[in-house]
């Protein structure tokens, strides 16, 4: 019986054997010992096409998952490059705060708080003598 390691057991001795050997083998025929091939299974026309949209399938769908995994890494990226732009304008935005609070601080001019005048009470006529 041949084995699929290339090993071949033909009367107590190992033979090595490749495909097209096993294909071609001789075998002792009725018409007078000719070699025959051994053919593989046939398949229709429907199946080897089933098999080929498969295999484009899935070719496909590999293709496809990179393009996801690139397009996946690219907004990654612009996520990070945002991230930071956003994090150095809110400091400049601070920083722009701080820099126009001093500059109003160094324009003011001292203001002396008055005091507010003593309320007096009044005599307010209010009944007809």
């Amino acid at each position: 019986m041949a084995s699929w390691t290339n090993e071949v057991w033909e009367d107590g001795v190992v033979q090595d054997l490749t495909l097209d050997d096993f294909l071609t083998k001789s075998g002792n025929d009725a018409v007078g010992g000719k070699r025959r091939v051994l053919e593989e299974p046939s398949l229709d026309k429907a199946t080897l096409q089933k098999q080929r949209r498969m295999i484009k399938n899935r070719e496909s769908a590999a293709r496809s998952r990179e393009r996801k995994q690139a397009y996946t890494v690219e907004l990654e990226s612009l996520v990070m490059h945002l991230e930071q732009e956003n994090a150095r304008l809110l400091r400049e935005e601070t920083d722009r705060k701080r820099q126009r609070f001093n500059w109003l601080m160094e324009c003011l001019i001292p203001v002396e708080e008055k005091r507010k005048p003593r309320t007096m009470l009044r005599r307010v006529n209010s009944a007809q003598w």
